[in-house]
């Protein structure tokens, strides 16, 4: 049985969206990416709901993209796999980005990496105390994909996201 990649409960208006991969720091792999576009597609035109709150199970927001599921065994399928994964993630952002009720992320522990593309398309965003906020690709000499430098220099001044 597949663990369920996001939850959601509804409390007075407010869907509160979570990505449920605790174990895993909540990174992002294609199923949790399939997940989010249909419960965005569940919740946006609700008459009970009329804000989404988005954040992590546990200690994480998120870890960023699972580098095992999301890339390696995506690479090993073909270009194909490659760019369906990529449209997956991409695409439930941009969904998010411009979604049709008002959005908040709510971010607990890290965000790393792919995790600043959903922080990014939120309308407002608030932090706890102990997030943290990195781009882990800087350890590895490479820059961060999918739009994260950009996303972090838009959401940052310049000073600060260097």
């Amino acid at each position: 049985m597949t663990q369920e990649t996001v939850a959601f409960d509804i409390e007075n208006g407010v869907a509160w969206v979570r990505f449920n991969r605790p174990d895993k720091r909540n990174c992002m792999n294609p199923a949790l990416n399939r997940r989010m576009m249909e419960v965005l597609d569940e919740l946006e035109f609700r008459d009970d709901v009329g804000v989404l709150v988005l954040s992590g199970e546990g200690s994480a927001w998120s870890a960023g993209m699972d580098l095992k599921e999301y890339f390696r065994e995506t690479e090993a399928k073909g270009l194909g796999a490659i760019r369906k994964a990529q449209s997956e993630a991409y695409g439930w952002w941009r969904r998010l980005r411009w979604y049709g009720k008002p959005t908040i992320a709510m971010v607990n522990g890290w965000c790393f990496g792919g995790g600043y593309g959903p922080l990014f398309a939120c309308d407002l965003a608030f932090a706890a105390d102990e997030a943290q906020f990195a781009l882990s690709e800087i350890n590895w000499g490479i820059l961060p994909g999918g739009g994260a430098t950009k996303v972090v220099v838009d959401l940052l001044s310049m000073r600060d996201a260097m």
